[in-house]
């Protein structure tokens, strides 16, 4: 096997990666990706000059460390998003009606949620999501 079929051989990898990307939306490269890239750079080294058990190593302490980083910067999205919900409590805010889109629902926040959609406000004991809000006003 010559250096031309390794780098073709790991660019339709790539290539094949990708476009299940774009069909399941993800940017994202998990765990089972790892795997396969890993697989895939095994089965096309030189086997005259092997990557040793200390490359695998740090390879997979990388993935480990990007996949709890990102894991980190969803909570902490998560935590910004309540905290911006949480703030609007007691004020009064302006969004379109879900129900009637030329209509306009304005009150006061009464509660804060978050949910898998992300954060939402409540207002009259609806809720309503964080990125409808077009105004925001305190009561007076």
């Amino acid at each position: 096997m010559n250096v031309n079929d390794v780098i073709t051989g790991m660019l339709n990898d790539t290539e094949k990666r990708q476009a299940e990307n774009r069909v399941t939306g993800t940017t994202e490269l998990g765990q089972d990706a790892f795997l396969q890239l890993l697989m895939t750079q095994l089965r096309y080294q030189d086997p005259l000059n092997p990557l040793g058990n200390q490359e695998f190593i740090a390879q997979q302490a990388q993935f480990t460390q990007i996949s709890e980083l990102q894991k980190l910067n969803k909570s902490v999205n998560k935590s910004n998003d309540m905290m911006q919900a949480s703030s609007l409590i007691g004020k009064t805010v302006s969004l379109p009606d879900p129900d009637e889109p030329t209509e306009t629902i304005e009150g006061k926040v009464t509660e804060a949620k978050l949910s898998a959609n992300g954060a939402s406000i409540v207002i009259d004991g609806k809720s309503y999501p964080m990125e409808s809000i077009t105004s925001i006003k305190e009561v007076q």
